[in-house]
């Protein structure tokens, strides 16, 4: 019989603390949603695997051997058997080095000291349980944000974020995924033990607000947990292309009908009446094998060229204020826009980005460099009987790839979640490195080689496939 431990612990340091995610971030001044870890425990008697929610914006992929072993250290479960991820939220402290900021390493200590308490209790609170599973529809809460403009000089150009009512405006890019899956633990007499809310949205709702937040996925989570009882945790989706904003509107409305408190409030509790709607009909599930299976890839890095990096300090140090800034993001990225307006601050964040990516791949001393990046996946229940299973990503994934993922998965319930042991950028679709924009363009936040999403996902599928046929639950091979 499946035994489930939950349990959440506070990760919310001290005001004062810078805020991974946006350029000159703020130090917080105070508090608005807390920021939690939830840990949940799947134990089938042979099997154990625990699924660990951050609400933190990213973590340096360095960071996840020593977190994972301070969660499993002295409960029976290995390192490889634990996913840990986060929710994203742009209003937490630094545990990647990001914008020209490095990580906090203190806060990193604070944390993985919370994280072997809640593991800890999670452990301690497993019992047997049933798990229902469900999922909905939720549109006009997530959009796409790669606008396609028609260009003079290369036919069709990506301005991220940019408005759609404006001559050259031609379509968005790519779809979006309305999609909220939701997962309800009770025990075996019908009370909650909490559960998770899988949705595919940028957590910039509060935008560069001076507050520590779980952004809206703080609001959803405690909606959730008064209407239920229990913890309940929120897993990204694969949102490297998807935010809150309708650019059809762009032009029409205030930054704060979409911006702030009171949108990110409106925002999770519409998601959370959306998830309870998911599992209206949900019939409990009270066995099912746990498997874990995971592969690490070896990625090759895209290179800067000389020439880029030699634009780089010419801007930086001699660039004049009269500048045209989108013919200068021409000569140094090929294409027509970062963002969409081109601001000069975001100009010099990506010259010292590719003056960065430089020096790190010439001091490697190879003509590649490469990255291991591991795609992870946690099954319960077997395929063909109604099963469910976790993908993890380590990257702000487009949601091309999440769909792909969820459409071909041989599991009835697939959650796709980014940010997943670590985070080696972004990572678009081809398409979207023919048409430029912030995401394709190369720096620290979008560095491996374009085929990357089509290798992740093959090899999640691979790993489904794995954990649903005769051969389930042994591990594969690295490559």
């Amino acid at each position: 019989m499946l035994k489930i431990g939950v349990a959440e612990i506070n990760i919310t340091p001290a005001a004062g603390l810078r805020m991974a995610g946006m350029l000159k971030p703020p130090p917080a001044q105070g508090v608005h949603w807390p920021l939690y870890a939830r840990c949940f425990v799947f134990d089938d008697g042979i099997q154990r695997a625990a699924l660990v929610v951050l609400d933190n914006l990213l973590l340096a992929p360095a960071l996840i051997p020593e977190l994972r072993q301070a969660l499993t250290a002295g409960h029976g479960l290995q390192p490889g058997e634990v996913m840990i991820a986060c929710t994203h939220t742009h209003r937490a402290p630094y545990t990647a080095a990001l914008m020209d900021e490095e990580i906090d390493f203190a806060y990193v200590d604070f944390l993985r000291q919370q994280l072997a308490q809640g593991m800890a209790q999670a452990m301690a609170a497993r019992q047997p349980a049933a798990l229902r599973v469900g999922h909905c529809q939720a549109p006009g809460w997530t959009f796409n944000r790669r606008q396609v403009y028609a260009s003079p000089l290369y036919g069709e150009q990506v301005g991220t974020q940019g408005p759609q009512a404006i001559p050259g405006f031609l379509r968005n890019e790519g779809p979006e995924d309305h999609e909220v899956k939701a997962l309800l633990a009770e025990t075996l007499d019908g009370r909650a033990l909490g559960g998770l809310v899988n949705f595919a949205c940028h957590t910039t709702v509060m935008g560069a607000d001076p507050f520590y937040s779980a952004d809206y996925a703080g609001p959803l989570s405690e909606a959730l947990a008064q209407r239920y009882g229990g913890v309940f945790g929120f897993l990204q989706g694969a949102a490297g292309n998807l935010w809150v904003i309708d650019t059809r509107q762009m032009t029409t409305v205030q930054a704060g009908d979409y911006m702030g408190p009171a949108h990110a409030s409106r925002m999770g509790q519409a998601l959370a009446q959306k998830a309870g709607q998911a599992l209206e009909g949900a019939l409990p599930r009270r066995d099912g094998r746990v498997r874990v299976a995971r592969q690490a890839l070896s990625i090759p890095q895209r290179r800067v060229t000389p020439e880029q990096a030699a634009l780089a300090r010419w801007y930086l140090e001699e660039a004049p204020e009269s500048l045209d800034q989108q013919e200068f993001t021409r000569r140094i990225y090929g294409h027509d826009y970062t963002f969409f307006a081109n601001d000069p601050v975001v100009q010099e964040w990506f010259a010292r980005e590719t003056i960065g990516m430089w020096e790190w791949q010439r001091r490697a001393g190879t003509r590649e460099l490469l990255e291991e990046v591991e795609v992870q996946v946690i099954t319960i229940g077997e395929a063909d009987e109604g099963g469910l299973a976790f993908v993890g990503y380590p990257c702000e994934l487009f949601t091309e790839f999440g769909l792909q993922t969820k459409a071909q998965s041989p599991f009835a319930e697939t959650f796709v979640v980014e940010l997943a042991n670590g985070w080696h950028g972004y990572v678009p679709t081809q398409e979207a490195f023919a048409h430029g924009g912030y995401e394709a363009r190369l720096g620290y936040t979008s560095r491996l080689a374009p085929e990357t999403g089509d290798r992740l996902v093959e090899t999640a599928l691979n790993l489904l496939r794995q954990n649903a046929g005769p051969l389930a639950g042994v591990a594969s091979p690295k490559r």
